[in-house]
């Protein structure tokens, strides 16, 4: 809510400033009109701005002057004041109704007004979920797009969120996201060129800068990610991989990762009564046996993420487990075998 009205305010201040030059002519008018009035009708200044206002909205304020120069103010003034009335009337009902107009001022200046916020470069289908993830954690983004026709830029801009149209190859664009002070950018392109050079940009502008980068190509990921001291440098292929494999092998899967040289995957189980996780503690399965329950959902009681280790596993219990894959491997061995009347 609350960055909903800053967004509203830096509006506002950009619509100030466009009509700037207006409200100073105006000024210059009514002061003008003031020392006229006052020097040849002998007005204090404040009666003499208020007949030179009269004027501007075609009102008469007191009987034909006999000065030639008031009389030139009296025909003049009310024309003038016409027409930038209306004149302005219209460009702010324009601007009212479409914002896109001055999209590009009020995103730089509440961009300006962001500390440690994420810089968010392309918006796809990638780009578009990983805004919804930090916007769920209440972290400012800015986000930059080249495409200006993408599916999913009105969403953003209810949102209120800075959005900045253009090739994130220009520097322009990463000094108006106020890329030095960001904490981190996000770049999701489907350019790895075009990724490489907005990274390095960054880095430029921000040698602090916490930047994570989209490659196609894993082992170019891996060797930039050395190479330019890039935090975290990954492609879609090599995330999706794991969790394709681990989940063709077993349906419970949820998601799974590469860590080292270690696949962890995690998965949802159902304890049984006959099962090897029916009365075990929660804390004695991450000591014996190397798995963490991510979640512990009990008929009837809502979900906890992260359980207490002193929780007894019931029959009937659902659990998401993580762990090495061959060692959630081997404790389903286990269940199927004691399911079947086996040797565990």
């Amino acid at each position: 809510m609350g960055s909903r009205v800053w967004s509203q305010w830096c509006f506002l201040r950009v619509c100030a400033a466009h009509f700037r030059v207006r409200f100073l002519f105006m000024a210059a008018v009514m002061l003008f009109g003031a020392m006229l009035f006052s020097r040849f009708e002998g007005h204090s200044f404040g009666r003499s701005m208020f007949f030179t206002f009269s004027l501007i909205f075609g009102e008469v304020p007191e009987a034909f002057p006999e000065s030639w120069l008031l009389q030139v103010i009296f025909y003049v003034l009310p024309v003038l004041g016409l027409v930038v009335i209306i004149e302005g009337i219209v460009d702010i009902a324009l601007v009212m109704r479409d914002r896109r107009r001055l999209e590009r001022s009020w995103c730089a200046m509440l961009a300006q007004s962001f500390r440690d916020h994420v810089i968010l470069v392309g918006f796809g289908r990638l780009g578009f979920r990983t805004y919804e993830i930090l916007r769920r954690l209440d972290q400012p983004v800015v986000v930059i797009e080249r495409n200006p026709d993408n599916e999913f830029l009105e969403e953003l801009r209810r949102d209120g969120t800075p959005l900045f149209i253009g090739d994130s190859r220009r520097e322009a664009l990463l000094t108006d996201a106020n890329v030095k002070h960001a904490s981190s950018i996000v770049i999701a392109t489907n350019d790895d060129m075009a990724n490489l050079e907005t990274a390095l940009d960054a880095r430029r502008q921000n040698p602090t800068i916490r930047v994570v980068i989209r490659m196609f190509d894993q082992g170019i990921a891996d060797k930039i990610s050395k190479g330019f001291d890039i935090h975290l440098a990954m492609s879609q292929s090599a995330l999706s991989a794991p969790t394709f494999a681990t989940c063709a092998l077993a349906p419970a899967t949820i998601n799974s990762v590469i860590i080292g040289d270690r696949l962890v995957a995690m998965q949802r189980w159902l304890v049984r009564t006959d099962g090897p996780l029916c009365g075990c503690r929660i804390g004695d399965l991450a000591r014996d046996r190397g798995l963490g329950v991510v979640e512990h959902r009990r008929p009837g009681l809502d979900p906890r993420l992260c359980p207490d280790p002193d929780t007894v596993l019931e029959a009937g219990d659902g659990i998401v487990l993580q762990g090495p894959i061959d060692t959630l491997q081997s404790l389903r061995d286990q269940a199927i075998a004691r399911a079947v009347g086996g040797t565990p």
